[in-house]
């Protein structure tokens, strides 16, 4: 497999004190880890890069939504404050926890790709493994940052504890939905596809980390979970159930079991030949309680081609602006 070991961008502009590590400072350093990465530029289509400029959310890690995932996602759903708990040093002052969550959206190029056909395009399949990737090292280098600075922060979707397995009330789940902590940090609503709609859209990726820092929370917006979606407004959309080749999604929302079989199909038609022909990096990959580097595919032709590709529709803007 290639290495996936990458030069990160220096920050030595930065004055490190006490009172660098504020929300401005995470957009910003996540911002200039993501745009200044050499793995946001995909070689194999001229360097344009996978991700715009990224957007972030604060959740308290002591809000009850949290708790209300233990049924919407699985009741193995780990609490913020038991992962950092578990994460850090036993003296470590918990009394204040932080969810910092961040939405990485696709650029134009890659969203352009996937409006048409019945398979996810080439490049777009290029950037959502490579995206991981850089998805991955970013939390990875967020968490060095405060280590170094003797401030605590963990990335969940890294610890060991996490895991992705099936389950049988909601027939895939994980300990630790981005997503859901997303939408917890005030980043949008859910659409009939499972996909969070966020001001960006919902062809994006997401990333966090829990740290015991003190920042003022982005509030949960407006309207019920699904308040940006437009069949849950009433306006008969049926776009992404139209995207969908193998009809798993209706008004009633998604089957997981049609959509993970669509994604072995994806794989098992183009895997081998993206890999042997594109410059794509492995990431972890955990499913099971197992932990191997890897290389995944998805579909997201419900996310590209309809009214909340990259964006609230737009009917919604001036309510939600």
């Amino acid at each position: 497999m290639a290495s996936t070991k990458t030069k990160f961008i220096s920050l030595k502009g930065e004055t490190l004190n006490s009172s660098l590590f504020t929300k401005a400072w995470f957009e910003r350093t996540v911002s200039r880890l993501v745009l200044e990465n050499p793995l946001n530029r995909l070689t194999d289509y001229g360097g344009i890069p996978i991700f715009n400029k990224p957007m972030i959310g604060v959740a308290d890690g002591a809000d009850p939504v949290f708790e209300l995932f233990l049924a919407a996602v699985s009741p193995s759903h780990v609490m913020p404050r038991d992962f950092l708990k578990r994460n850090s040093a036993k003296e470590t002052d918990l009394s204040h926890i932080s969810v910092i969550s961040w939405v990485l959206p696709f650029t134009q190029h890659i969203r352009d790709s996937n409006r048409s056909g019945s398979w996810p395009s080439r490049l777009y399949s290029l950037a959502r493994n490579n995206g991981g990737t850089l998805s991955h090292e970013v939390c990875c280098h967020v968490t060095e940052i405060l280590d170094r600075h003797e401030k605590v922060g963990v990335s969940p979707s890294l610890a060991q504890e996490y895991d992705a397995f099936r389950s049988s009330e909601h027939t895939f789940a994980s300990s630790w939905s981005e997503r859901h902590v997303a939408y917890a940090a005030g980043r949008g609503h859910f659409g009939l596809n499972g996909s969070l709609i966020t001001p960006m859209g919902a062809s994006v990726r997401f990333g966090s980390i829990i740290t015991n820092l003190h920042l003022e929370p982005t509030p949960i917006e407006k309207g019920g979970h699904m308040a940006t979606c437009l069949e849950y407004e009433g306006e008969n959309c049926d776009r992404c159930i139209e995207r969908c080749p193998v009809n798993a999604i209706s008004r009633k929302g998604l089957d997981k079991e049609r959509c993970y079989t669509r994604k072995k199909m994806i794989e098992e038609r183009y895997m081998r030949e993206y890999t042997s022909s594109m410059k794509m990096f492995p990431h972890l990959i955990i499913k099971s309680g197992k932990r191997v580097n890897g290389y995944s595919l998805g579909c997201a032709l419900c996310q590209c081609g309809v009214p909340c590709e990259s964006e609230y529709p737009e009917f919604l803007m001036k309510e939600y602006n």
